[in-house]
């Protein structure tokens, strides 16, 4: 006995095969800035005729897993715009197809940063407006925002480290407007690394990496937890913050505060060579009859009340000073640590 299939067409159904392609609806567009300063048509995204393939560029795109979407089965990857506006989640059909995949998209978006930081910084030297001159590190991480009943969430930010500040933004600043308008900013040298690693107090697996960082404020001490997708980011992003602000002190090498010592206005300087010096304040930007000055390893005790008072102790024969800076006195005492941290690290006596 012998059968022979048989096909035939069926006007009906023609049309669930002649849909177009999801492709053709993915939204990815629209990423640059119009502006002629950030137009690059050879970074363009370059589409084809086809409906059947998407061209997506990876420049500033957010490879990352297990954020906005739960991920119990480690299949997927999701691939976030530069401008944060669309996003493609992607299933693999294991975990170390997933990892694979992952793995090679995170590494060629790695290897574009030099380029973006080359472009980025050509864009910001000729605004000569803009005091973020000189980029150091950009890309894209998830920070922790805590919710009700001590739950966490992480959102996706973009962090830039310039030569003397950090910024936030929502999405990557391609404009001039964007650059200017930060969602935060804080001085590299009022702004402490606290911990670098596994999200638990013992790493194993599955545990994020994540990094914390303390700024003092006007308002006292802000602190933020960022989440990374892998060591290579943990180590760049913690490098980048520690020698961020170790440079930032050599090139500012100098902070002044009007404050109250004793009942009468003065200025205190610390400076990252010549230590601490106090002059009596009489209003004017320069000058002054000097009260004390002391080089930093006189310091015998450093202290603070959290809300306005900063006490230093030289062991002098004046005793303890303590200075009214008439708001909190954790910037200046984040700014000291970072100077001391600096020449100890210059000295070759920190690693």
């Amino acid at each position: 006995m012998c059968l022979f299939p048989t096909v035939k067409y069926i006007r009906e159904v023609s049309p669930l095969f002649k849909k177009p392609s999801m492709l053709a609806e993915l939204p990815w567009d629209g990423l640059w800035s119009p502006s002629s300063n950030f137009t690059n048509t050879e970074e363009s995204p370059k589409h084809s005729g086809s409906k059947d393939r998407k061209v997506i560029p990876l420049k500033m795109s957010f490879i990352c897993r297990n954020l906005t979407m739960p991920d119990l089965e480690s299949r997927l990857l999701e691939l976030h715009s530069p401008d944060g506006q669309h996003t493609v989640v992607l299933r693999c059909k294991d975990g170390p197809t997933a990892h694979s995949w992952f793995t090679a998209i995170h590494a060629n978006i790695a290897a574009l940063l030099p380029q973006t930081l080359t472009h980025i910084n050509a864009y910001l030297s000729s605004a000569s407006s803009n005091t973020h001159t000189q980029l150091k590190h950009i890309g894209w991480l998830a920070e922790q925002i805590p919710l009700d009943a001590g739950r966490l969430q992480y959102r996706p930010v973009v962090m830039a480290i310039t030569e003397k500040d950090i910024l936030l933004f929502d999405s990557v600043p391609w404009t001039r407007e964007a650059w200017n308008t930060p969602l935060l900013t804080h001085p590299l040298l009022a702004t402490r690394l606290v911990h670098s690693g596994s999200s638990r107090s013992s790493p194993s697996l599955g545990a994020d990496l994540v990094f914390s960082t303390r700024s003092g404020t006007s308002r006292g001490v802000e602190s933020h937890v960022f989440r990374v997708e892998t060591h290579w980011d943990l180590s760049s992003w913690t490098r980048a913050l520690v020698q961020g602000a170790h440079a930032a002190a050599e090139i500012i090498k100098e902070v002044s505060i009007g404050c109250v010592l004793n009942r009468q206005d003065v200025r205190l300087i610390l400076h990252y060579d010549r230590g601490f010096t106090v002059l009596r304040d009489h209003g004017e930007p320069v000058g002054g009859a000097l009260l004390f000055h002391y080089p930093f390893e006189k310091l015998k005790m450093s202290a603070d009340d959290g809300m306005r008072n900063l006490y230093l102790d030289f062991g002098g024969p004046e005793g303890e000073l303590v200075f009214d800076l008439h708001s909190s006195p954790k910037p200046v005492v984040f700014v000291l640590h970072s100077f001391l941290s600096a020449k100890l690290t210059r000295l070759g006596l920190l690693t």
